[in-house]
């Protein structure tokens, strides 16, 4: 009773910040020509301020989250250890009922600017990459940037990728159809996870990621009012990501690094700070050799498929399980 309580009044507060905050969101949405599908999505836009990023975090911990067994997937959660500070992080291991192991593997690293946990949206994109690819998916609860110290987070995804294929057998996992798939800055965790690690999975899908902490792309200079994600949040996102330290942009790996990547798939919204970082990366990639697949989606913003109801968010969600499938 005292859960469901507090699960109300947060929900009560949310709504409050939403009303507060839901001018701002639609005048960026007025100005851009956004797929009504996505009007309700685009009233999210809120600050990066330590109180919201808290007050946040507990609303995302208690909201359900659906992870559930049912009749078609089973699901366990899982806590490993760091192999840096021996501190203990939660996976999310979803396999489908039906269907024959060994089968293909995805490690699922979502987005949030590096602060924020899983929003119910991506427990849900992981279920259905699960179901739709006849996949195990293992989603990664990592530890945020905000209250631990630089590289934990990304240091948590690499222990999990390796985790993954240490216990294949068990997992009922092919070692060779093997993806990680990351939104946002899960893009960015996905992407160093690759580089980090001496097992390279078959393929790589970065959803909207973030790339360049230079942050010197036309897009990121042109929008600073789009809903959900702009220029001054990304500012404040790499504040709390690099803390005190310094890390040379994506944009700037060279053809050796970039060698190492896997079949890739970018995916960007038309408005949205991040689409030029995405497209950039694809063609650095495609320079390198690599199969690269690079989708722009229109009418969209950063986070749309959060709008999961949309019949364009559904046909980009048939799309990549096409792609991770194929």
């Amino acid at each position: 009773m005292a859960i469901e309580n507090l699960y109300n009044n947060m929900q009560r507060l949310i709504c409050l910040l939403l009303l507060i905050f839901a001018p701002l969101a639609t005048m960026a949405q007025n100005k851009y020509p956004i797929h009504e599908d996505f009007r309700a999505a685009c009233r999210i836009t809120a600050p990066l301020g330590r109180g919201v990023l808290g007050l946040g975090n507990a609303f995302l911990s208690v909201m359900p989250k659906g992870m559930r067994s049912n009749n078609n997937l089973r699901i366990n959660k899982i806590k490993l250890t760091s192999t840096t500070d021996g501190k203990k992080f939660g996976v999310w291991v979803i396999t489908p009922k039906e269907g024959n192991s060994p089968r293909s593997a995805i490690l699922f690293l979502h987005g949030g600017g590096f602060v924020f946990k899983g929003a119910p949206y991506h427990y849900d994109l992981a279920k259905e990459y699960a179901q739709r690819t006849n996949s195990v998916v293992v989603m990664v609860d990592y530890r945020t940037a905000h209250n631990n110290s630089y590289g934990t987070s990304l240091q948590d995804c690499v222990d999990a990728w390796r985790w993954m294929i240490n216990n294949a057998s068990t997992l009922g996992i092919d070692t060779l159809r093997t993806s990680i798939v990351g939104d946002s800055a899960g893009g960015f965790l996905a992407i160093k996870t690759v580089l980090g690690s001496d097992i390279r999975p078959s393929k790589l899908m970065l959803i909207y990621p973030v790339v360049d902490c230079s942050m010197r792309t036309e897009s990121m200079a042109k929008f600073n009012d789009t809903p959900v994600w702009n220029r001054e949040l990304n500012q404040k996102m790499w504040k709390y990501y690099l803390q005190e330290t310094t890390e040379k942009s994506l944009l700037d790996l060279s053809e050796k690094e970039l060698r190492k990547m896997p079949d890739t798939y970018i995916e960007t919204a038309e408005f949205d700070c991040l689409r030029d970082e995405g497209n950039d990366l694809a063609k650095m990639l495609q320079s390198a050799g690599v199969a690269t697949t690079y989708v722009q989606t229109e009418g969209t913003m950063h986070g749309f498929d959060m709008a999961q109801r949309s019949e364009l968010t559904q046909q980009q969600i048939t799309e990549r399980c096409k792609w991770l499938e194929d």
